[in-house]
């Protein structure tokens, strides 16, 4: 990622320029939207989302904002694109992207005068040799998630992989050539089903096939009333965030100058502030004597899947369902920021999962 930074185009368009993949289009195919080519030939286009009556695709740019690293190994873009049609509404994205991984966050701001009668937030098209795949399911209680083995894509067109209430936590895809391509939903599960708790709707994720394509939808929430006299909830603001990872099969192959079982020092989940402090600790315990081609490992296991609210600050709470693995996917950015500077660098290694 040395030297990558955006630039715009002359037909409206920001890209990533620089050396080598992945490739980055931002405000295509319509604001706000991407399109990132992380192999050749494989494509991963975003969807878009329709608050209420009208899609994004019908709203204005309102902000284009790019951000690079020092050392070039990330950028982020901030944008904003505001629907004006009835009552205004603004959706907002930030993507984080190095050089196998993107992050998003994804915010609407939906006035109190909006009517929720629905929200699609988008989704995502994986266009591609896709050979293989494995969608890692809500589990029904706390602990270390199990990874499911690979199936063959071999289903027929129109077929549905996956329906729920909830997002799966993971969708994996396995290409051909045996490179590997995943969607992470983020730690915030409880915002991507918050349907139940604001009551009179529910909300529907679909993973099918469509072609040779794999898609994969997400309505947040649908207006769905016991009675005809039920007036549908006022907006309000909704973030929600996700990633993708791509590259060949993780690997846990060392040697590590020095590993962090994290399973076995701490019992919390990594969303827990106690933990992200133990650990931050850890690193930074080696910044001084970190030198050049240093490897340094957190042996993760598994995301673990937790339901405390108060891993997430909002004590009052009582359920909150959410998991680690993206939280610790931040940390290791986190991590390799400080590293890079010695040429050292942090991996999460997964062995013993399920």
């Amino acid at each position: 990622m040395n030297g990558r930074q955006f630039e715009a185009t002359g037909d409206g368009l920001w890209r990533l320029g620089g050396d080598g993949s992945p490739g980055f289009e931002l405000d295509k195919p319509a604001s706000g939207l991407f399109t990132l080519t992380p192999f050749d030939g494989f494509t991963v286009t975003s969807l878009e989302a329709v608050p209420g009556e009208y899609p994004e695709s019908m709203a204005l740019s309102v902000l284009r904002r790019p951000h690079h690293a020092d050392d070039g190994a990330e950028v982020s873009f901030d944008c904003e694109s505001r629907i004006p049609f009835g009552v205004p509404v603004m959706i907002a994205h930030r993507y984080k992207l190095d050089a196998t991984s993107l992050a998003v966050q994804t915010s609407f701001e939906m006035p109190h005068a909006f009517e929720l009668r629905s929200l699609t937030a988008g989704g995502l098209r994986f266009h591609g040799d896709v050979a293989a795949f494995s969608i890692v399911k809500l589990p029904g209680a706390e602990g270390v998630v199990k990874e499911p083995a690979m199936k063959a894509f071999d289903c027929a067109d129109g077929a549905e992989l996956y329906r729920g209430a909830t997002p799966p936590l993971a969708l994996n895809l396995r290409l051909a050539d045996g490179r590997t391509v995943r969607f992470e939903t983020g730690k915030d599960i409880w915002r991507w089903a918050n349907a139940a708790r604001i009551g009179d709707g529910t909300s529907t994720f679909i993973i099918r096939r469509e072609g040779a394509d794999l898609v994969y939808t997400w309505s947040l929430y649908a207006f769905a009333p016991a009675d005809a006299e039920t007036p549908p909830p006022p907006g309000r603001n909704w973030n929600i965030t996700w990633s993708l990872q791509w590259g060949e099969p993780e690997t846990n192959d060392g040697p590590f100058a020095d590993v962090f079982d994290l399973r076995a020092e701490c019992t919390d989940c990594a969303c827990a502030q106690g933990v992200e402090n133990a650990l931050k600790k850890w690193v930074r315990t080696h910044l001084a004597s970190a030198s050049g081609g240093d490897v340094f490992a957190v042996s993760v296991g598994g995301g673990r899947f937790c339901r405390r609210a108060g891993h997430l600050d909002r004590g009052r709470k009582k359920d909150l369902p959410h998991w680690d693995l993206p939280a610790l996917r931040e940390f290791s950015r986190w991590a390799n920021r400080q590293l890079r500077k010695s040429g050292a660098k942090l991996v999460l290694t997964f062995g013993g999962e399920g």
